[in-house]
């Protein structure tokens, strides 16, 4: 039977649906979101900083009782085949919240007929709305990849992916800069999986040598390259400790690893936040991380006895409400936890630049 928590301080992540759309928001496509509405401001208002300053096609069905009672998807299929006749996106996806997933919505069929009838490729991404962004970009970048990755493409030695970068995690293209400079430097090539870059650029995922994960959002596409294809991935941030080595070591013995494996089980520092973001953290600061489950909480009796027990606590701002004892708080916004509250503090953190112990310094 499972276990249901009370939560009292904590905040719930972005939502599956949010992850679809921010995944392939610079792609050229259209997103549309099933859903009475509600859904697409919440993404577009707090988890999409690029809304503001770029064009992208993101769309509501406005379903009504009516047509999810009768069950009736023509009204859907219509409404998304005459914008597609009208904008002309390069590839259409269809998501959904909690409603279609209640009335067993045929996100493959409907796609389906969409395509028939317009000739655009269709990507059916079956979201539920009640899971995180991180399942949401992980099943937008499988069916991406599935529909447009050019698989004859032969490999360039040198060449990687790095995956899971979405602002919901990174929030600034700062940061999806300055990781492309810090593995660029290291004399790679780089294809940053979706801020930033081209559809044609994508298109060439299979020629990389080895992925990097820098995000749990990407573990899932990492996997999918990696048992279809065989290109084997690295968990971890750049500025996390012998990058370069792992990824050699990846290439050569075609094995996958994580800095997940590199931090101090009994530190007395906790980094709590996005896992392969605490985790790379945690191994350069000798601590131990906390990543509360995205999908499906934490119990916060185990947050609070963590938190009780450190010396010093890294994590956004918000979980600074539930500290008990006397450890030193260094907010580390994260846009997926608090949205864009403290988006004007989120450092570009993912280079070589970053100095985690002088930021640490600056706000004591």
């Amino acid at each position: 039977m499972k276990d249901w928590h009370t939560h009292v301080f904590t905040s719930t992540y972005t939502a599956d649906v949010s992850g679809v759309c921010s995944m392939l928001y610079e792609l050229g496509g259209m997103t549309v979101l099933h859903d009475p509405s509600g859904c697409n401001s919440t993404y577009t208002t707090h988890d999409e900083p690029r809304w503001y300053d770029s064009k992208s096609l993101m769309f509501i069905s406005g379903l009504d009782e009516m047509t999810a009672v009768l069950g009736d998807d023509s009204v859907l299929i219509r409404d998304v085949v005459k914008a597609a006749e009208d904008l002309k996106p390069r590839f259409i996806t269809l998501c959904g919240a909690s409603i279609p997933h209640i009335i067993a919505f045929d996100y493959r069929g409907a796609a389906k007929l969409i395509e028939k009838e317009t000739g655009i490729p269709v990507l059916p991404v079956a979201t539920d709305g009640l899971r995180s962004y991180v399942s949401g970009c992980g099943l937008a970048m499988k069916a991406w990849i599935r529909r447009f990755g050019n698989k004859q493409a032969e490999k360039i030695p040198g060449r990687v992916n790095i995956l899971g970068v979405t602002p919901i995690d990174f929030s600034r293209s700062e940061n999806a800069e300055a990781m492309r400079r810090a593995f660029e430097e290291e004399g790679f090539s780089v294809r940053v999986f979706a801020m930033n870059e081209t559809f044609e650029a994508l298109q060439e995922v299979y020629q990389a040598e080895c992925n990097i994960v820098v995000s749990a959002a990407g573990r899932s596409p990492a996997q999918y390259l990696w048992k279809t294809a065989g290109i084997p991935y690295v968990e971890g941030l750049p500025s996390g400790r012998d990058m370069v080595r792992k990824i050699a070591d990846a290439v050569r013995t075609g094995k996958c690893t994580s800095v997940c494996q590199d931090y101090d089980p009994d530190g007395r520092t906790l980094v709590i936040g996005e896992e392969i973001f605490a985790c790379t953290l945690a191994s350069q600061l000798h601590g131990q991380p906390l990543w509360p489950d995205v999908d499906e909480g934490l119990d916060e009796d185990v947050l609070l006895e963590k938190m009780e027990q450190a010396d010093r606590i890294i994590a956004d701002p918000l979980f600074q409400y539930g500290r008990r004892g006397d450890a030193a708080f260094i907010p580390f916004p994260h846009e997926g936890y608090s949205g864009r509250i403290f988006r004007k503090d989120i450092p570009v953190f993912t280079g070589n630049e970053f100095d985690i112990e002088r930021y640490i310094r600056e706000r004591k």
